[in-house]
């Protein structure tokens, strides 16, 4: 169908569509394209003073615009012309109209310019393949000007056969210039095809379960020589469906009558149309109708219902296969909803809604991701369907980018480690509650073993942040790093190695002289302050070593004396004893590469 244009008949929109064959199109179009040229006249019968604004002049140059033919002197005549000539009178004839079911002729013209006008016109009508010496079957003169180089026959033309005809056509202007063209067109003269009626039915429950729609109609001829009326029998109807795009065929019984029916997708709204075959080209006009409301259905709603699991873990570079049904309210019920399409957003759509397939017979429906992320899934709105809510699924697929930030491990002269730092996973998402961190220590930069978990974001850090103290044996001396093992997101991640150590030290001695003394009696310590090297100790000489003392009862210690240890490491203190409390040696390293070590502590007690 290519003609939307219809007319008012009865109930319906009904218009006939002209089949107009391309010599004629082509011959009219032509005409009417002719540059420069005056198309105008006056009608024998009713003649219409036609102005020099209505006919505008010939081409200036003179050219021929097809071909040039001789130009007799004014009042000299006919001339016939097999084409186009500058400063000759010219004239096209048009297809019929069969408005009112009657064939209407009309005729474009033209003077031959200089303030010409046309004068007379007369259309002779031939069969198309008749003898070139034939008769004609028609001879038309009376013709009335209509406007823009345009004339009406008076009356509809009757011809004596349905069929193509030539029509010669003879113009005259004021100027006296008369042409005959022996191929002024071809017309098709026609029985006017009509949709006397047309309807289509629906069921009175119009929704997803009853949806088959009816089609009557019914085809009449209509004679336009005689007005006549009768029924088109076995003619092919072509039923055109909106929802669908595709057509129904159906032929036309004894009586004109047809009928058909289809499953509509949704708010119908059918056209029919008939196009005559290439047999009945010539002989029947072309036909359509349709109904301009559409019938609207039931919009039911709908759900997506998961039959795999909304949360999926799968290996990297796997698969995940998300399945489930569509289903339709009916009622109270949840029915399937099959042939119906859905869709997906998320990581793999680019986050657009993207049709991914239609429903089979049960409603049910299956996708496959292959990317990590949160997904939604839903179902296209139709006429017969609401669209549903989405939901969510979410296909874990363990990625890389976990990674340590700002990570540090250090250990202080009292040899407690202390690690700290932040896990972050992709571009700075916190990793999930409960995420820990694996604190994993070696003696020899190889061999590792777990020496401590902590937890990330635990009570007082931020989200991403963990922090750990740490002592193998005595302190923290060795190789430690963190490692995060990984989740159902993101792939482990091991920080760097870090190795620690200071030297340790030890205070050897550091008793009392005595552990009774009398008030204010001098107590004296020696011993000496050693360190390992390679598992071996030595004299460490020239260090500072203190003397501390906390009275009984209290918390607070005070110095008491302090030593230098000689090349030997060897030391001496001593100091007065005024309270009972207890007493120590220790060494505090002043660099960054000994540990620090103590003596015994020894209580005395004073009389």
């Amino acid at each position: 169908m290519t003609d939307r244009q219809l007319a008012v008949r009865g109930d319906f929109y009904v218009r006939p569509r002209l089949f107009i064959s391309t010599s004629v199109a082509a011959g009219f179009l032509a005409m009417l394209a002719l540059p420069g040229q005056a198309l105008a006249g006056t009608s024998v019968a009713n003649p219409t003073p036609v102005t020099n604004d209505d006919t505008p002049t010939a081409d200036a140059t003179g050219a021929a615009a097809v071909g040039d033919a001789p130009t007799p002197p004014d009042g000299q005549g006919p001339v016939t012309l097999t084409g186009q000539a500058s400063g000759m009178p010219w004239a096209a004839a048009a297809p019929f109209d069969y408005t009112n079911d009657r064939a209407n002729f009309r005729v474009s013209a033209r003077s031959s310019g200089n303030g010409a006008t046309v004068t007379s016109l007369t259309a002779r009508f031939y069969p198309l393949n008749a003898p070139a010496d034939a008769a004609p079957v028609l001879i038309v003169t009376d013709f009335e000007y209509v406007g823009a180089g345009v004339w009406r026959a008076v009356t509809p033309v009757v011809l004596p056969a349905f069929g193509a005809y030539r029509v010669a056509l003879d113009v005259r202007d004021d100027h006296g210039y008369d042409v005959t063209l022996s191929a002024g067109g071809t017309v098709e003269y026609q029985q006017v095809v009509h949709f006397s009626s047309y309807t289509q039915t629906v069921p009175s429950n119009f929704d997803f379960d009853h949806r088959t729609v009816t089609i009557h109609g019914a085809l009449t001829l209509t004679d336009p020589g005689t007005g006549q009326v009768s029924p088109f029998p076995g003619a092919t109807v072509s039923v055109y469906d909106n929802t669908s795009g595709s057509s129904l065929k159906a032929t036309t019984g004894a009586d004109g009558t047809f009928t058909t029916s289809l499953d509509a997708r949704g708010a119908i709204q059918t056209v029919g149309e008939y196009e005559p075959g290439r047999e009945d080209s010539w002989t029947h006009t072309h036909a359509y109708a349709y109904l301009p409301q559409p019938d609207l259905p039931v919009s039911e709603p709908t759900r997506i219902r998961l039959t795999s699991s909304p949360d999926v873990n799968i290996a990297a570079d796997g698969t995940a296969t998300v399945t489930g049904v569509v289903e339709r309210k009916v009622g109270d019920a949840w029915l399937p909803a099959p042939r119906t399409f859905f869709d997906l957003s998320g990581p793999q759509t680019g986050s657009d809604w993207i049709s991914s397939g239609v429903t089979d017979d049960r409603g049910g429906f299956s996708v496959s991701i292959s990317q990590a992320g949160a997904y939604q899934v839903r179902d296209e709105e139709t006429d017969f369907l609401q669209q549903s809510p989405a939901v969510g699924v979410r296909v874990h697929i363990p990625q890389p980018g976990a990674r340590f930030t700002s990570l540090t491990i250090s250990q202080d002269a009292t040899g407690h480690g202390l690690i700290a730092g932040h896990l972050t996973l992709g571009q700075a998402d916190s990793p999930p509650a409960g995420t820990t961190v694996q604190v994993q220590y070696s003696a020899d930069g190889k061999s590792w073993r777990n020496a401590a978990i902590t937890m990330v974001g635990r009570q007082g850090l931020g989200k991403d942040e963990f922090l750990c103290d740490v002592r193998q044996g005595g302190n923290a001396n060795g190789y430690w790093r963190v490692a995060f093992l990984g989740n159902r997101d993101w792939l482990p991640v091991t920080g760097n190695v870090v190795q620690l150590w200071r030297t340790p030290t030890r205070i050897t001695g550091g008793r009392p002289s005595t552990t009774h003394a009398s008030r204010n009696q001098r107590l004296s310590f020696s011993g000496s302050l050693q360190q390992s090297a390679a598992g071996t100790w030595h004299p460490y000489g020239h260090a500072v070593v203190r003397l501390w003392f906390q009275p009984s009862g209290s918390e607070t210690w005070h110095l008491m004396s302090t030593a230098t240890t000689d090349a030997r490491g060897q030391y001496s203190l001593s100091a007065k004893d005024t309270n009972s409390g207890t007493w120590y040696v220790a060494y505090r390293s002043p660099d960054t590469h000994h540990l620090d070590s103590t003596s015994v502590h020894t209580a005395v007690g004073v009389k």
